[in-house]
Order: structure tokens, then C-alpha cells, then sequence
């Protein structure tokens, strides 16, 4: 068996290891979701509010990157370089990842309230595909990444397995990342320029 066999092996053993970890963080971002739509429609807790200054707090963010002025080359790599910074801080933040990942489904659900269902899901749905995935993955990679540093300290010596389970999943997310800022670059953009 050739090395790269072994690897692609190891990347499929390591979603069968850890299933449960990525059903979790997957339960999480679609309860915060479902939650969420349902706290900010009927304005329970203030969660309109909330969801406003962060949606106008990203808007602002999305002007600063001035994206009328770019190539398409530039903003997959802007966007590529946003999505890669969220993974990365996502991995990082280890059992904090969940955190992440329902404020990143409280945002989509407050898209989906401001926005009409129809333009949501062509807005989302192209890059969405791939990109929600990935940042489940990064999160899911982060708490491996958390498991792993557990095992560490209790000398459990498949504290090396969780970590390198860890890296490939998080490797496997990155991947997903920047086919989805090709898909929102190419596609997801255009759509935009016409239905907005």
C-alpha cells in the first residue's frame, strides 16, 4: 500500500473515530440555527437586536473589503484568507469551538429572517454546500485538537491518534474552504449582482 493510500485511509478511519464528535458539533450549529430563527422571528430575549448589530457589524466588514474594485482572483483570495482565518481561530480555541459555531448559526439564521427564503437559499446554498460543512469540520477538528490535549495530560498514549485524527479532519475542512470561496466568488457573487 503506497503512502498516499495510507493517508487517504486514515483520513476515512479518522470520520469513523470521531462520527459522534462531528454529529455533535452538526447538532449544535442546527439547533442554533432552528433556535435561533425562532428567538430572533418572535424577538424572544432581544435576540433581533442582537442579530442586527452583528449582521450591520459584518455588512461593514464586507464594505471595508471594497469588492466592486477586485478581480475574481482577489476576492477568492480575500475570501479564501477569511475562511482560512475562521478555521484556523476555530481549531485553536479547541472546546470553545462550539461557541464559534453557534454564533456562525445565529448569523445564518438572521440572514434567513432579513433576507426572503428564496434569495437566502440563493445566496447560501451554492458555497453553503461546501462551507458550512468545512466550518463543522474545523470545529469538529478543534474539540479532536481539545480530546487530544485531555488524553495528553492523562497520559493515555492515544492522545497522538486524536491529534493527527485532528489535523487531517481540520486538513479536510480546509479543503472544503477554499472550494467554497471559488463556488461564492464565481457563482454566489454573480447571483447576488442580480437579485439584489
Amino acid at each position: 500500500m503506497s503512502r498516499k493510500t495510507y493517508e487517504i485511509l486514515e483520513i476515512e478511519y479518522a470520520f469513523k473515530r470521531h462520527k459522534n464528535t462531528i454529529n455533535l458539533v452538526f447538532a449544535v450549529f442546527l439547533v442554533t440555527f432552528v433556535l435561533s430563527y425562532v428567538f430572533i422571528y418572535y424577538n424572544i430575549l432581544e435576540f433581533r437586536h442582537f442579530g442586527n448589530l452583528i449582521y450591520e457589524a459584518f455588512k461593514l466588514k464586507i464594505e471595508d473589503f471594497s469588492i466592486s474594485d477586485k478581480s475574481s482572483l482577489d476576492l477568492i483570495i480575500l475570501i479564501l484568507k477569511n475562511n482560512l482565518f475562521v478555521a484556523l481561530f476555530t481549531y485553536v480555541i479547541m472546546f470553545f469551538a462550539l461557541i464559534n459555531i453557534a454564533l456562525n448559526s445565529y448569523l445564518l439564521a438572521y440572514v434567513l429572517y432579513v433576507t426572503e427564503p428564496l434569495k437566502f437559499g440563493l445566496l447560501i446554498l451554492p458555497h453553503g454546500i461546501f462551507e458550512i460543512p468545512a466550518l463543522i469540520l474545523s470545529g469538529s477538528s478543534a474539540i479532536i485538537l481539545f480530546k487530544s490535549v485531555i488524553l495528553k495530560f492523562k497520559k493515555d498514549i492515544r492522545y497522538k491518534e486524536f491529534f493527527l485524527d485532528s489535523l487531517r479532519i481540520f486538513g479536510v475542512s480546509v479543503l472544503l474552504f477554499i472550494i467554497a470561496a471559488v463556488i461564492e466568488v464565481l457563482v454566489t457573487y454573480n447571483i447576488a449582482l442580480n437579485i439584489v
